[in-house]
């Protein structure tokens, strides 16, 4: 009967974590608001790394594609939506095509709320 418990206290345990941990990753629609080339490639470093700046409804992140991954700049249209996946302080962005690139993030900026104009 003890042993009962304590695999379903475990169990129990074990869905609960990996209810939390699905948790942790948001899933957002956003807008791809510019894409900016970083740093130079040499012999070494053969790839180009990319900021993609996302704005979402809440907050406006600089993603940082990852060192050594290879983004095309033309399958990721400024101004376009993309599916953008925050995980901590790792993202990814996919755009319509299904096309995604791997990021970390190196900016957080709070989207500023427009004020209503002059009646």
């Amino acid at each position: 009967m003890m042993t009962f418990r304590k695999t379903s206290g475990l169990c129990l345990a074990g869905s609960l974590f990996a209810t939390a941990a699905l948790a942790a990753s948001l899933i957002q629609t956003a807008t791809l608001k510019d894409l900016k080339t970083v740093g130079s490639t040499d012999k070494k470093q053969k790839h180009q790394q990319y900021d993609l700046v996302i704005d979402t409804t809440s907050n406006e992140y600089i993603c940082r594609s990852k060192l050594g991954s290879t983004v095309k700049p033309t399958q990721f249209v400024v101004g376009s939506t993309v599916e953008f996946k925050l995980n901590g302080q790792n993202g990814e962005a996919k755009n319509s095509d299904g096309k995604t690139v791997k990021c970390g993030i190196v900016r957080v900026a709070a989207t500023p709320v427009p004020q209503p104009g002059p009646q």
